[in-house]
């Protein structure tokens, strides 16, 4: 696929451009061209429609992405753990569509969404770890407040059954 011209710009000039296009809520694109051309680019009107089409629908992924989690996080305020998961699997499911839908083959864009995955990938397992360590210690709290109180043995192990059953079902 064929890179579109404005990815080849110097970042700094990139993200100028990026700022002006959002600003300017995404039209003017003859405008931001004639910028460009006095910043020393020749780059044409149909260029830069196409990069500010491409960077809306981004922004537009990443708005959704925010209002997606933010329902989650409204739809199971109690259950953070829960939350934290959907999130993390929202998340991945986005950069996945970063990575497919990456138009200018970009590598830096390849590599950042690719850092991103691993970067959720390791706050998924923190999270897991986290949680088995909480229902570890509700665990332990609730077996040694039981066996201080004179609970049966076996009634103690069935509530710590009971708590971790409860944990990993989570």
């Amino acid at each position: 696929m064929k890179r579109n011209a404005v990815t080849l710009l110097p970042e700094p000039l990139r993200r100028e451009l990026d700022q002006r296009i959002v600003s300017g809520r995404f039209s003017g694109y003859s405008d931001f061209a004639a910028w460009l051309a006095e910043e020393g680019f020749e780059i044409s009107k149909s260029a830069v429609h196409r990069y500010g089409q491409a960077l809306e629908r981004r922004i537009e992924a990443v708005r959704l992405a925010t209002e997606q989690a933010e329902a989650l996080v409204a739809a199971a305020p109690d259950d953070m753990g829960a939350v934290a998961d959907a999130i993390l699997r929202l998340s991945q499911q986005k950069i996945l569509d970063v990575l497919i839908a990456s138009e200018s083959g970009d590598l830096k864009e390849i590599a950042s969404a690719c850092r991103a995955a691993a970067d959720t990938a390791r706050a998924g397992t923190m999270v897991r770890q986290e949680r088995r360590r909480a229902v570890k210690d509700a665990a332990d709290a609730a077996t040694g407040a039981a066996r201080k109180k004179g609970v049966p043995a076996d009634a103690v192990a069935a509530i710590r059954e009971a708590i971790e059953g409860a944990g990993e079902a989570a």
